[in-house]
């Protein structure tokens, strides 16, 4: 059983690839947005949870990480998962440590795609205008860097001293960075 975290800035792909990744490896995709959705049409903290994401805000690290931990109680006994924005704290990557030890599994892999600022606002104000996502405009995107510089950067640091980092650069095609995941995926869960 393997679980890896896909890992980069708004706008990267990084749904895209944990759709394609999740399917190929049988993983459990656990995506927090997808999770906050869920929970803003049916959860107790919908209110609160759509003030936050209207703002360019994160959620509160003890809700997000409640939701996920339910979710991957849930999935444990289908085996391995993908985790997707989530975490984006030092503190949620350590809470996730810990959590995912007391069940007697790890993270093996941590897919950090790659793209600049510049590419990343172009994509986003693309997707939203087909999207109607209310954080695709130009003044969320700049808030949603800012907290991704901040809050989010220093994660690749703790994830580079557990020597689970795999860059990939996620300017080219959708399927030729997913060639690149899965033979640079392949080699690093090999070993």
């Amino acid at each position: 059983m393997s679980n890896v975290l896909i890992f980069g800035p708004p706008g990267v792909g990084k749904g895209t690839q944990a759709d394609l990744i999740s399917k190929k490896y049988k993983l459990t995709h656990l995506s927090s947005g997808d999770l906050l959705r869920a929970e803003l049409k049916h959860g107790r903290h919908k209110v609160k949870i759509k003030e936050l994401l209207d703002a360019g805000k994160l959620v509160p690290d003890d809700m997000i990480t409640e939701m996920i931990e339910k979710a991957v109680v849930q999935g444990l006994k289908k085996g391995g998962f993908l985790f997707d924005g989530y975490p984006r704290t030092l503190k949620q990557a350590r809470s996730l440590d810990k959590f995912l030890k007391s069940k007697k599994v790890k993270l093996d892999a941590v897919i950090n795609l790659k793209l600049s600022e510049k590419d990343a606002e172009k994509r986003i104000l693309k997707r939203g205008q087909t999207s109607g996502r209310s954080d695709d405009n130009k003044k969320i995107i700049k808030a949603r860097f800012g907290i991704y510089r901040t809050q989010t950067v220093p994660l690749l640091e703790y994830y580079k001293k557990q020597k689970k980092i795999i860059n990939i650069d996620g300017r080219p095609a959708v399927i030729d960075v997913f060639a690149k995941i899965v033979e640079d995926l392949h080699e690093a869960l090999k070993s």
